[in-house]
């Protein structure tokens, strides 16, 4: 990205990676015309004049540069593949020739052995015997220049990419490093074993994680400063930032290739799907239609994305709106960041220092704000860390207090946020500290540029404000803060009373609305009708260096308090059932405990438990815990800490017909012991769960659909507010339109009236997305 990358526009230099990291090397055949470059370099490396360098040097630094290049030819003298590529530059027939690269090294780096050259290549001439010297390789020839790529497992990945890094070849991870105090031959062994049963997923460490260093694990010990010991990597600047990237992305390649090559091996279907594939005859599992996807399990996917999102919700519903929305920005100047710098860096090249010392500052803030009570006591909360794809890591809290700390009053405001300049006679410490970290812009028309209001005919954020009545000083411009919070650490942190849960959504907005895309893509199928959602998300992501190292370190992305569970909902016997491709599904369907769900073992908690009868479902961890063990699942009764965990039942449309119907009982009825239950009303059981909601009143006509509509609008993004409105148009039949379209078209456009002041091309924006919708369901 030039814009991102260009010095001259931007002071501060961020390498970015958006979708696919790629790494290959070319054959040395020779291309008529063109320079040597990247791999051909090796081949002229001994040249005294080193003229095919030099004619790259800046002309005001020629001299300077000239001897740096020189220096770092000299160090590479001890590389074993520039040995072995240096060697063919004396080469007259260099089309007969071949170079194999040895893909597959497993030495022991506890030992921190240098490979040789015989160990990481070997030259050959066509018809020799040395073809096959290395199990796993890539053969350059002389005669083409044939592109191969070089995967992230392959342990030459570190040393033929990054050269500087690893000037004398070293190894970097590969699938077979064992952890310390487990015997080679052990680890080894594993992995035979496990190449047996069919398991070869090379990049999905096929030794096992309880044997073998992971990947992660491998790149936090690299990323690591240790006094007396020189860590090139460190000091690499630029290099340092794409390294870092480069290896998140391969990090996270090693999980998603995990679940890729699980895809045929595990398989999950609805029990009564089951069943009746086994009362047509069918014995395998692996013949059964399979409904694989990527998992909410996988940190950072769009479900897990929604997941919080509306985990977070569900605090709003059971504890209120929120209090305080607070934002913590990374101060690159920190006194704990600057004192670590090596002579002549600079934050941006340390990118690992600055998520370290932010991440000590996030826990330090925590501790103030939920155990020393800064701000008051807090009741729920929720926080998620961010990073864009330019500067540096902040993060949001949304504070839910308890009752006697709830901000009612402008007394009880000004307690706790100042939107001011301080007195600068009487505070002149906090007045500096205010004017360098809380001030905003200038924007609007004296700065239209300003990112706030590129685009835009004013501030995005409503700067300058207007003026209070008694203000002597210009306090326009001052973002809100707390003066106790500011003074502590020394950094952009903005503190504001809300009273509107729109605060998540825009706690959430940047992080959910990126995957928004992608999930939306789920819908999409390729030609065959397959949906790759591995592929989807990998093409869709960013990664910065804080973000990717933020996530090498294992550190939060985001928290809630109290914790979530998620409710299962299903009609009868549609619950999912994991198992094995190969398993038999007669044993499958009669395993212990496998018509067992979370809603079965609810019905049957109230049956034998007559304390949990008054309990809603969507309220019941609060006061049970969901047990599992291999051959049993049931609710126990939560003996302490009441209330430490709440619920939420996964959402349902109108269109799902019975199972919203469901839901809405739910939601409303306790004492159920059974579906039977849910569907009789005065003692006549009812067919449908439809008409059991129906004759409790809980739904009229199109007041379910409002009541659809409002409840979505609490949690949903505009988009799939309107993809919501469209589905309802199109399976619902409702006999209002207009007066559904009147009611929700505010929460529908609220995402289009942030960047167009006009009120009809918005409501034109709307019916062309909902038209678009409509055209895609037929």
């Amino acid at each position: 990205d030039s814009d991102t990358t260009n010095i001259s526009k931007h002071p501060i230099y961020t390498f970015r990676a958006h979708g696919q990291m790629y790494h290959n090397i070319r054959s040395f055949g020779k291309q008529d015309g063109l320079d040597r470059s990247h791999l051909e370099l090796y081949f002229y490396d001994d040249d005294p004049s080193l003229e095919h360098r030099y004619r790259s040097c800046r002309k005001e630094q020629c001299q300077k540069d000239k001897e740096v290049i020189t220096q770092l030819v000299n160090i590479l003298h001890g590389n074993p593949y520039s040995e072995h590529l240096r060697s063919m530059g004396h080469v007259d027939d260099v089309d007969d020739y071949h170079i194999t690269l040895n893909l597959d090294q497993r030495m022991d780096q506890r030992i921190y052995n240098t490979p040789t050259t015989s160990e990481v290549a070997a030259v050959w001439v066509e018809g020799s015997e040395r073809r096959r010297q290395f199990e796993n390789s890539v053969i350059l020839q002389g005669k083409n220049r044939d592109i191969y790529g070089i995967k992230s497992y392959h342990g030459c990945y570190d040393a033929l990419s990054y050269p500087l890094f690893f000037p004398r070849g070293e190894l970097g991870w590969h699938t077979d490093i064992p952890k310390e105090g487990v015997p080679y031959e052990t680890m080894m062994a594993a992995r035979a074993a496990r190449l047996a049963r069919g398991h070869n997923n090379r990049s999905s460490n096929p030794s096992g994680g309880r044997l073998c260093v992971s990947v992660r694990d491998y790149y936090c010990y690299k990323f690591q400063m240790r006094p007396g010991i020189f860590n090139p990597i460190l000091f690499g600047k630029r290099l340092f930032q794409q390294f870092a990237v480069d290896t998140y992305i391969k990090i996270e390649n090693s999980r998603l290739d995990y679940i890729w090559g699980h895809q045929d091996k595990i398989r999950a279907d609805l029990y009564q799907g089951l069943v009746d594939s086994l009362h047509a005859g069918e014995g395998r599992a692996d013949s059964v239609e399979k409904r694989t996807v990527l998992a909410t399990s996988f940190i950072g996917g769009p479900r897990d994305m929604r997941r919080r999102y509306m985990d977070a919700m569900a605090l709003v519903r059971r504890y209120g709106k929120p209090d305080i929305f607070l934002t913590m920005t990374c101060n690159p100047n920190w006194d704990e960041i600057r004192q670590e710098l090596y002579p002549g860096q600079t934050p941006q090249d340390r990118p690992d220092l600055v998520v370290r010392v932010f991440r000590a500052k996030l826990e330090e803030l925590k501790n103030k704000l939920l155990k020393k009570d800064i701000l008051g006591k807090v009741r729920a909360y929720v926080y998620v860390v961010e990073f864009q794809k330019r500067g540096l890591p902040h993060a949001h809290f949304l504070l839910i207090m308890e009752g006697r700390y709830k901000l009612t009053c402008p007394e009880q405001y000004d307690r706790l946020i100042s939107a001011e300049l301080p007195n600068k006679k009487k505070y002149p410490e906090l007045y500096k500290l205010v004017v360098k970290h809380m001030m905003h812009g200038p924007c609007g028309a004296l700065n239209p540029e300003c990112p706030c209001t590129k685009g835009r005919p004013s501030c995005k954020n409503h700067y300058p404000r207007p003026f209070n009545a008694a203000t002597l000083q210009d306090n326009r411009w001052v973002v809100p803060y707390n003066p106790h919070l500011l003074r502590y650490f020394n950094c952009h942190i903005n503190v504001e009373a809300c009273g509107s849960i729109k605060a998540v959504k825009y706690l959430f907005k940047y992080i959910y609305k990126g995957h928004d895309r992608a999930s939306i893509a789920v819908s999409e199928a390729d030609k065959n009708g397959d949906i790759d959602e591995i592929k989807q998300y990998r093409d869709a992501r960013w990664v910065t260096p804080p973000e990717a190292l933020w996530r090498i370190y294992g550190f939060e992305l985001s928290k809630n308090s109290p914790p979530v569970k998620q409710l299962q909902l299903h009609l009868p016997n549609m619950h999912m059932v994991s198992f094995q491709a190969a398993q038999n599904i007669e044993r499958v369907v009669n395993r212990e405990g496998v018509e067992k769900s979370m809603l079965t073992e609810y019905f049957e908690a109230n049956r034998l438990h007559e304390d949990a009868r008054s309990i809603l479902y969507r309220d019941f961890p609060e006061w049970y815990t969901w047990q599992t063990s291999r051959n049993n699942k049931y609710w126990r009764k939560r003996v302490r800490d009441t209330g430490g965990q709440i619920g939420r039942i996964v959402s349902a449309h109108p269109a799902e017909g019975e199972r919203y119907y469901l839901r809405v009982l739910l939601n409303h009825v306790t004492h159920a012991t059974s579906y039977e239950d849910l569907r009789t009303v005065n003692g006549e059981i009812l067919p449908t769960f439809h008409e059991a909601a129906e004759r409790r009143g809980l739904i009229e006509g199109d007041n379910t659909l409002d009541e659809s509509l409002t409840e979505s609008t609490l949690y949903e993004m505009p988009s799939s507010l309107r993809r919501l409105f469209a589905t309802i148009l199109v399976f619902c039949e409702p006999s209002d339109v207009r007066g559904l379209w009147e009611k929700h078209l505010d929460a529908m456009s609220e995402d289009y009236r942030r960047s167009n002041p006009s009120k009809v091309a918005v409501e034109q924006l709307v019916l062309i997305d909902i038209r678009n919708m409509l055209q895609s369901m037929g």
